[in-house]
């Protein structure tokens, strides 16, 4: 008779669960293992991953550069329809804005006053500023205006003051002709304070005898004009916070409503420049100089006096400028 099989102890089935998770235990690190060394023969997948992640980084960058490239071609194309528009306005808009809202910061030289003709020998308009000035980016805009009426500029870079963030032009490394005057600009600094224009020794003694007192309040300060042996200003003609969160497609807009801030600043301060350099070009060419609100406008111009220092300046002439800076990294 065959003997009955003994059931297993406790500590008998204790150690077969043992063993068997043990078992379970290698098992998985077993295919764990395998994996690995799969992996490691096998290269594809990582290399997968890899240009998987290296075209989505393409992408973006690709991505960011259209939009970089898209505002900047859209700023390019805005600014040169704003050029070509302040360089050819319809004169009966001129002449319906008349001053408009712009303060007349022109001050006569006296009568004796000696400056030279330009380079082309011409009457000289000779313009001070700097890049990062915001108040010589309000100025710019109706200076080109002016001096549109009497030759064409090429080479007007479109500019975003850094203080201020005024969107203009600047005038560093642009060319003037006319055959009625000389235009001569110095950016003396770019946004970042970095030195650009220098004047001539001769530019500098005019810039020196005539942007300081008795003809201005303030010695040194931007913007400034001089207008040949007739007239000097220092400061925007008004505030440049009507450019105010403006891009060039606005300013154009604006510019065609004779009510708007811009069109009363800029366009009123446009016909106060033309009437002075109307005075250096006897009035030439006549269809400017003889029409529209510029033959009135050049009557209330502060007239010569036979001293040696001008008309009386006012110790709160200029509002809109940067007083006394000629600061920059060498």
């Amino acid at each position: 008779m065959a003997k009955s099989k003994q059931p297993a102890s406790a500590a008998q089935r204790r150690e077969q669960m043992r063993q068997e998770r043990q078992q379970r235990i290698d098992t998985g690190k077993n295919k764990k293992r395998s994996r690995k060394r799969a992996s490691r023969n096998n290269p594809w997948p990582l290399l997968i991953t890899i240009l998987v992640l290296v075209a989505v980084i393409i992408g973006v960058f690709f991505i960011i550069d259209r939009q970089q490239h898209s505002g900047s071609a859209q700023t390019d194309t805005g600014a040169a329809n704003a050029l070509k528009t302040i360089t050819s306005l319809d004169p009966t808009l001129l002449a319906n804005v008349g001053t408009g809202n712009a303060s007349n910061l022109l001050h006569a030289l006296p009568a004796n006053a000696t400056v030279p003709n330009g380079p082309n020998g011409k009457p000289m308009v000779l313009y001070e500023g700097a890049d990062y000035c915001p108040y010589c980016a309000a100025q710019r805009w109706p200076l080109i205006t002016a001096l549109g009426r009497f030759g064409t500029f090429s080479q007007l870079e479109p500019l975003t003051s850094s203080e201020g963030n005024y969107i203009t032009y600047t005038f560093h490394q642009s060319t003037y002709t006319s055959q009625y005057v000389d235009f001569v600009a110095l950016e003396t600094t770019d946004n970042q304070g970095n030195k650009l224009d220098t004047p001539t020794a001769e530019q500098a003694q005019l810039i020196t005898t005539y942007n300081a007192p008795p003809y201005t309040s303030s010695a040194g300060s931007i913007p400034f004009l001089l207008f040949g042996n007739k007239q000097t200003s220092t400061g925007a003609f008004y505030s440049p916070q009507v450019l105010t969160g403006l891009s060039y497609t606005d300013v154009v807009n604006q510019l065609k409503d004779p009510n708007s801030d811009v069109a009363k600043g800029m366009l009123g301060a446009a016909n106060d420049m033309t009437a002075a350099i109307c005075q250096l070009t006897n009035n030439q060419p006549a269809n400017v100089c003889t029409s529209g609100a510029i033959p009135t406008i050049q009557q209330s111009l502060p007239k010569a006096s036979s001293g040696s220092s001008g008309d009386t300046l006012a110790a709160l002439d200029m509002p809109y400028a940067v007083v006394g800076t000629r600061k920059y990294i060498a």
